[in-house]
Parts: C-alpha cells; structure tokens; sequence
C-alpha cells in the first residue's frame, strides 16, 4: 500500500479499529481518518496525531463528510442489527458515489454458526438466533449487493481477535482466572480455541488492501496455533503469573451452570423491568450494595451452560485461501500475544496480580 493511500476506519474508537489506526500512523501513513460515533470513544488514539472524524454510519451526512476523498475504508463499526445491516449498506453507498477504490469488510467466524470440523469460506451460513452472527450474515448479503454494482469489496472473517485493549478475551477472561473460581474444565474446555493476535489481523487487512485478487471474496483469517479452550486458559492464566488453576470435574461445571443459569435470566428481567428501582437501592442500600455485588461477581466468573458448549465444541477455522490468494501467514505465537496482552494489563491495572487466591 502506498504511504500517502487514504484511509478511512470506521468503528476506530474500538479495539480493532483502534489497532489499525494506530499501526498505519505508527508505520507513517500520513492520510489516516479515524471515523468515530462518540468523541468519548477517541481517547486511545487521540494520543497520536491522527485525523479524528464524526462517522456514524446511520449518519448519511457524516458519512459523506468522511469517505469523500477517500482511497480506502476498512469497515469495523459494530452495534445493534441496525447499524450493522443498514449501517452497512449507508456506507457501502457512500463508497459507490464517492469512487472509493477498496472497501475491506470485517465480519467474523460467527456467520458459521457453531459449525464444528474443518470451516472453510465455502461453509454455508447458519442463523443461529444471536443478533451478532445473524446481522453481520445480513452485512455480508449487503456487500454483495455492491459488488455486483462494482465495488471492490473483500470481507474478512476473523476468529477469536485478542491483544492488548481487548475486553473480552483478555480482560474479562483475566478477572475470571483471577477470582479463583475459574478454571480447567474436564472435558467442557476440550474444545478448540481459534485465537489470532491482533497484529496478524492487521497484516491481513493490509494484504486485502493490496491483493488484485481479493476484491470480491471472503477470507477466513485464523492464528498459527490451533488450541483447547483448557489450554488458551492455562496459558493466559501463566501469562499472568497467577496460581495453576484447578481442574473442574465435568459434573461439577454442569452444577455451576445449572444452578447460575437461573439466576442469570431473573437478573436480566429484573434489570429490564426495574432498572430505576434497583438503580436507587444499589445507591442508597449499603447492604444491598454489597449482595448486588457480590451476586454479579459469582455470575461473571461462572461459565453459563451456552459458554460451556462453545468451549467445548470441535471447530478448526481453515486460512488456506488466505495464504493462497493473499499470501497471509500469521506471525505471532500464541505465547507471544498473550504475553503482551499480559503486560498491556498490567500496566492498565497496576493492582491486577491477586493479593489472595482461592485455589490456595
């Protein structure tokens, strides 16, 4: 990709998006518009130089403000079904009036839903009844809509992203080995992790940038090292420099699950139907302050019997198209990422490493 190639990320204020931003700046491209929702959601790459755009992709005027002149996008925005579908199509509209050159979609493995063996680009969508997955299938329809009115559209479908600044398979899942109530879950967690780090996933989206042979198809972008959830747990857990966790006999998850699942469907009612309500005694009961808290806690760090079966379902995510047509290999060693998710971690919360366990 040339240095002074223009591009727009939409979605840059979140993990991803953010990534992108910061790497193309750091690797001096000078023309980098990073199209933000919120200014609030600009705080991590405003410490950088970078040009920071209004872009919300229900906004058909921001959009316009922020593809015009634009040689390239690289589509991160997420939300609810409509910012993903229509959102999708308002920017994908934008592109075609305004003669962008390259559109580089991020979807995801979810459009798969829950396949299990060898998924390749060819395995046939699933709806499955989860708002995530089943809207961005829908995207995926949308930009096929524009490639067939010329567009040069190429989606990618990441696995499992983690890295420094992620939420989910980082931070959340540390606070989990942290509590000492997670751990290794006999046959539960035998299932197969995809995990990619996500400076590979940044590699493969500049290769689809530049490939002549993208613009139309779909890549499946996996890491190098296919693992059990069991063992992406103990490693992040090492990596950490916590306690070993313990082993959970398939029974005893099953329990946890049985007895949480419940719980959590009466949490969410109560938080649809009594927000205000319990919003006020959270405020104003120092007793009902601590069980709240206390009761979220357990919730957070005990697996549901839905995640129990994603840990445990048999899922290799092929990149051979990828290596073939764009010549991706991943480069970071699973190790590797999470060492410096680790680091990234620590340093965001100086108090992470636990003053007590209770594995000990």
């Amino acid at each position: 990709m040339r240095p002074d190639t223009s591009v727009l990320i939409t979605g840059a204020g979140g993990f991803i998006g953010g990534w992108i931003a910061e790497s193309y700046h750091l690797n001096g491209m000078p023309n980098v518009r990073a199209g933000i929702r919120r200014w609030s959601s600009a705080a991590r790459i405003a410490r950088y130089p970078i040009t920071i755009v209004p872009c919300d992709v229900m906004n058909r005027e921001q959009l316009d403000g922020a593809v015009s002149g634009t040689d390239v996008v690289v589509h991160c925005s997420v939300g609810s079904r409509d910012v993903t579908v229509e959102g999708t199509r308002n920017l994908l509209d934008a592109c075609l009036r305004h003669g962008v050159k390259r559109v580089v979609n991020l979807s995801t493995m979810d459009i798969y839903g829950g396949a299990e063996g060898s998924v390749t680009e060819a395995t046939p969508f699933r709806y499955t009844g989860s708002e995530y997955g089943d809207s961005k299938i829908d995207a995926e329809k949308v930009c096929q809509e524009y490639i067939a009115r010329g567009l040069p559209v190429v989606t990618l479908r990441p696995t499992i992203v983690y890295g420094p600044y992620n939420k989910l398979w980082i931070a959340k899942f540390a606070e989990r080995l942290r509590s000492g109530r997670w751990g290794l879950f006999s046959e539960w967690g035998d299932g197969t992790c995809n995990p990619v780090y996500v400076m590979d996933l940044v590699r493969a989206i500049t290769l689809a940038i530049e490939s002549d042979s993208a613009p139309g198809e779909a890549f499946n972008v996996n890491g190098g090292e296919i693992v059990s959830w069991n063992e992406y747990f103990r490693r992040l857990n090492a990596a950490l420099g916590l306690p070993p966790l313990r082993i959970i006999s398939s029974s005893g998850s099953r329990r946890m699950a049985r007895v949480t699942d419940p719980l959590r469907n009466i949490a969410r009612a109560a938080l649809r139907g009594y927000k205000n309500q319990l919003t006020w005694a959270y405020q104003h009961s120092a007793p009902l302050k601590r069980l709240m808290r206390a009761g979220e806690t357990m919730l957070k760090n005990t697996p549901s019997s839905m995640e129990l079966e994603h840990f445990g379902t048999q899922v290799v995510v092929s990149i051979e198209k990828a290596e073939r047509l764009l010549g991706y290999h991943p480069t970071v060693g699973l190790d590797e990422g999470l060492r410096m998710s680790a680091r990234w971690l620590m340093h965001e919360v100086p108090d992470f490493p636990p003053r007590t366990n209770l594995n000990n």
